[in-house]
């Protein structure tokens, strides 16, 4: 009988432990309960976390109202702030939250805001697999948590999917991002479209643009021109040659970088008492751009500005762009002057010494004229100290240019708006008496 019990007690005894061992994801404890690892959880950590991310949505009012959580939300929220905290001295700022707290918590961040996205499971847009944990995202969203946005149909193929702080870095960018209109820049994608296609999905082509036949002829239209002006050391200082470059976005979307241009090239030299003299330096640069960026271009020089002396002294040249070809009619996307910050680093491709100063102005006939048609002229001094005369149209433009307050710029539309585009393809059908790829030029029997 004795045997018996001892049997039995022993039997009782290798019964007991952890459930399931602990599934191997903890240790088990005092009690018989299980400590889980850091990741699991549950009686017998068979669970796993999934990721967090901040909610898409605003936590209610009412949460935050509730003593039994409202701290616990507000420090699980990044950038979350009511002007409570349990350690204050002054037993007004301490939980729980009033009404007329979030009142005066948004009076205290103005013009930043407080944030009430806090930290949840997959992001609020997601549902937790236990078993593995990982978030199974709602159509529309990825990534770990569930904390970005897809892009429709994965651009098609035809573009990358990127954030708002990659699409626009100057301007969709802050280091405050969860307190003020910026919170998704991370969070938030959209499809930049390869050069060539366009849509919301980068679906569609783009067809070729050009100037409407039949809307120039006695039409007070003005092509674009614009003014590249640059700064050096002067030769006498350098005995090194200074370059620049120029990028140009063309009807289709693509970027393209001229190869490094000879400032103050000696083929764009001045004769004696000319006013400005065409510079084949830049000229050739822009049309030399591949797909025919810029199939024509007129480019000219105007006379050198010296200024300094000794070790600093400097040359300030100006050059007018001025786009004649069909293909570049209208209003065109500003030149962007030195893309690269540095070109002299290790590595640079190509590796150049570049221009001290190099910017970009629009100068056409149409820029001359304020809203009330009031005459205008251009300062350069902010920029470019030395040129303290302000520059006038005639002076850029030539005396015949006849440009006055009803000056517009040429049409510049899909298909010179005498056709219709074909998404699908990218190209032009004409309409009748109209030609050419962009249907921009006029039959005679019209």
């Amino acid at each position: 009988m004795k045997l018996f019990v001892a049997l039995a007690a022993l039997v009782g005894f290798a019964s007991a432990g952890c459930p399931n061992g602990c599934s191997g994801h903890g240790s088990c404890g005092t009690s018989d309960v299980c400590g889980c690892y850091k990741g699991f959880f549950g009686g017998d950590c068979s669970y796993r976390y999934c990721a967090v991310g901040p909610s898409w949505t605003v936590t209610p009012i009412e949460d935050l109202m509730d003593d039994r959580y409202s701290e616990w939300i507000v420090l699980n929220t990044p950038g979350g702030y009511v002007g409570h905290n349990k350690y204050d001295t002054q037993t007004g700022s301490r939980y729980p939250i009033a009404p007329d707290d979030f009142k005066n918590t948004f009076e205290q961040l103005y013009p930043k805001r407080p944030n009430f996205n806090q930290y949840t499971e997959c992001s609020s847009r997601g549902t937790c697999d236990y078993a593995t944990g990982e978030c199974k995202c709602f159509d529309g969203f990825e990534g770990r948590g569930c904390r970005r946005t897809t892009c429709p149909n994965g651009c098609s193929g035809h573009g990358r999917c990127l954030s708002n702080m990659d699409i626009n870095p100057n301007q969709y960018m802050s280091f405050n991002y969860p307190n003020d209109q910026m919170w998704d820049q991370m969070r938030t994608q959209s499809c930049k479209c390869d050069r060539g296609y366009t849509g919301y999905d980068c679906n569609s082509r783009i067809c070729p643009f050009g100037d409407d036949p039949t809307s120039d002829c006695g039409e007070n239209s003005a092509g674009d021109v614009q003014l590249v002006v640059t700064k050096s050391p002067h030769d006498s200082v350098s005995n090194s040659e200074r370059y620049f470059t120029l990028s140009f976005t063309d009807m289709f979307g693509g970027t393209f970088t001229t190869r490094p241009i000879l400032d103050h090239a000696p083929s764009c030299a001045l004769p004696s008492g000319a006013k400005f003299t065409p510079c084949p330096e830049v000229q050739y640069a822009l049309m030399d751009l591949p797909n025919f960026a810029i199939p024509e271009v007129e480019v000219d020089a105007f006379p050198i500005t010296e200024a300094g002396s000794g070790a600093g002294k400097t040359s300030t040249s100006m050059y007018t762009v001025q786009f004649t070809d069909s293909s570049n009619a209208g209003k065109q996307n500003t030149l962007t002057c030195e893309l690269v910050s540095d070109s002299t680093v290790n590595g640079a491709q190509p590796k150049y010494a570049s221009v001290s100063a190099c910017k970009v102005y629009n100068v056409g006939g149409p820029e001359w004229f304020d809203e009330s048609g009031t005459p205008l002229k251009l300062d350069l001094s902010a920029t470019f100290a030395e040129l303290t005369t302000k520059i006038t149209r005639t002076f850029l433009l030539g005396d015949a240019n006849s440009a006055n307050a009803d000056t517009t710029y040429e049409d510049f539309q899909p298909c010179s708006s005498k056709g219709d585009c074909d998404a699908a393809t990218g190209t032009c059908t004409c309409n009748a008496g109209h030609y050419g790829e962009a249907c921009e030029k006029q039959s005679t029997y019209y």
